[in-house]
């Protein structure tokens, strides 16, 4: 009986991670999409500046001291 209510716990909290983590992931979206909007409503088209803002915005964050190695081609 033990094993299967660890092993019911342990697919309760992925199951919890991947929505919380899906929950988290549309906000982002949808307030990137939201702040498009609102600067296309503003502007005929955004400068430059607003675009790589917005490509921030959507992607992950890493931390100041974790750099992009270069792969040998």
């Amino acid at each position: 009986m033990m094993p299967v209510l660890v092993a019911f716990g342990v697919v309760s909290w992925l199951a919890i991670c991947f929505f919380v983590s899906t929950a988290i992931l549309e906000y982002r979206v949808t307030c990137t999409e939201r702040r498009y909007l609102e600067l296309a409503a503003n502007r005929s088209l955004p400068s430059d500046a607003d675009i790589e803002h917005l490509c921030d915005l959507t992607e992950p964050r890493r931390d100041p001291w974790v750099h992009a190695e270069l792969i040998p081609a």
